[in-house]
């Protein structure tokens, strides 16, 4: 497996790799999440991303065929009187073909974002899933993350 830093012409690619978890989601919360209606629903975002400084996207390969990508952003906020400056990397999207399910593919990304995140000096990654993704929540929790906070929402 190879892991490459994402490049502008990427971006119809991750957007094809993202419909996978993009439909899961749009299964599970239809109020929330948009189904994807081709490959390139997404292709503007991500070509948009891509022009970020604070944005680094790598995407794994197998035999020359991507299988996965993970969506990294550096988060910097200044210090406030409630809480301390923060400065950590953010796992936005995760998402790995079906196809490549348990194959490391999704450790190697992870592991891939640890070292960004040494090079920027950077003490914390954080994630988030949404509760319906439990296989999600096992594959974060044997890579070393942990639970720290808890949202709710009330219909109306």
């Amino acid at each position: 497996m190879e892991i490459r830093r994402a490049v502008s012409t990427d971006s119809l690619l991750l957007s094809s790799l993202c419909m996978d978890v993009q439909s899961l989601h749009a299964e599970n919360h239809s109020d929330v999440f948009k189904t994807p209606a081709n490959e390139g629903f997404a292709a503007s975002f991500f070509a948009e991303m891509l022009a970020q400084p604070a944005v680094t996207i790598f995407i794994a390969e197998e035999n020359k065929e991507a299988v996965g990508y993970v969506f990294c952003q550096l988060i910097e906020r200044p210090e406030s009187p409630f809480t301390f400056a923060v400065r950590s990397l953010y796992i936005d999207q995760i998402s790995v073909r079906p196809a490549a399910h348990s194959q490391g593919v999704g450790a190697a990304l992870i592991q891939q974002a640890e070292l960004l995140a040494k090079q920027l000096n950077v003490q914390r990654i954080q994630l988030d899933s949404w509760d319906f993704n439990l296989n999600a929540h096992a594959f974060f929790e044997r890579l070393g993350f942990e639970k720290y906070n808890f949202r709710f929402w009330k219909k109306l």
